[in-house]
């Protein structure tokens, strides 16, 4: 109580207005790979927005696809599902529990309209093999593999070569492995492309466009230099892929529910963008980079430039 008025403090769901829950009866388990900055607000006559780390106001069960809260006092019917990770504490509200993907079998129709994207829309591959790019044969051939979160940290230290690191918003989802061949590092394999199990179809999708890039410029003679693009470059043009694709690699979805409290799929993928283009690190930064170049010159153009000159093109704001 404050000169007569009474003080509400509340965690605020960045996206979905009505995701409110109180500090104190939060409750579950977060892992360091999923903190994020949440929205802490205090409502009396002057409303103040401030920020705070997840860590500091303790212990929060929430969808690993959307990030809603869990209801505490609602019915059981409408509590989270577990996704198998026994140790993690992963779960996924009833929401993203309708196009749950949990096998690396209900990935491959993912897997193929990628595929169509890279072929169609963005025409990046081509039906046959060429010496001057990289073929739908060639990333089809790629085993796409669904992991849990432990599998996919895993692979994550073995494989760490300066490339995938975490964004600021969501943990480690996609993995692409990759190997040179023979005694030279022009030749490079990619090997599999690991994707978290647990997540709904779009985000899956999504994950999968996303990695489906880091393979491409793998494979791509136009980028084997033997070394890495820069990290914000590479990333940023994966996630401007991934952002493409849910714009126009997918049908059209649902965009009404039965219950007025849970949202719709569209809603859920409009949230995922919404995750790609207000990132605060470097997959965010170098999305919009890639977004303004893209939308000034063109995919084909963007990568022939980042081909010769390894960094975004300056673009006047």
């Amino acid at each position: 109580m404050n000169n007569g008025s009474t003080k509400f403090e509340y965690l605020k769901h960045p996206f979905f207005d009505k995701e409110r829950m109180c500090p104190h009866h939060a409750r579950g388990t977060i892992r360091r790979q999923e903190q994020e900055t949440q929205q802490f607000r205090q409502e009396d006559d002057n409303i103040g927005v401030t920020t705070t780390e997840e860590t500091e106001i303790g212990e929060i069960r929430r969808c690993a696809g959307c990030h809603r809260f869990e209801p505490k006092f609602a019915s059981s019917s409408k509590h989270f599902v577990d996704v198998g990770d026994s140790d993690t504490g992963r779960c996924v509200c009833l929401a993203c529990c309708r196009t749950l993907v949990t096998t690396s079998d209900e990935a491959i129709p993912l897997w193929e309209r990628v595929l169509n994207f890279f072929e169609g829309p963005l025409g990046l591959i081509t039906d046959e093999d060429s010496i001057s790019g990289v073929s739908r044969q060639s990333l089809k051939s790629i085993p796409v593999i669904l992991v849990g979160l432990n599998a996919l940290n895993d692979n994550m230290k073995k494989h760490s070569d300066g490339v995938h690191h975490k964004s600021s918003q969501i943990m480690t989802r996609g993995l692409c492995l990759s190997e040179f061949c023979g005694h030279t590092t022009e030749s490079v394999a990619v090997t599999a492309i690991l994707c978290l199990s647990g997540l709904p179809a779009d985000l899956t999708a999504s994950i999968l466009a996303h990695e489906c890039c880091h393979a491409f410029l793998k494979l791509h003679p136009n980028f084997r230099y033997g070394k890495h693009l820069p990290l914000m470059v590479e990333e940023g043009l994966c996630q401007l892929v991934a952002f493409l694709f849910l714009n126009d690699g997918l049908e059209s979805c649902d965009t009404s529910t039965e219950d007025d409290n849970t949202p719709s799929d569209a809603k859920l993928r409009q949230y995922f963008k919404f995750c790609i283009e207000t990132d605060e690190g470097i997959y965010g930064e170098g999305f919009r980079f890639a977004a303004r170049a893209y939308a000034e010159m063109g995919m084909q153009e963007l990568l022939y430039y980042i081909a010769l000159n390894r960094d975004f093109p300056p673009i006047n704001d």
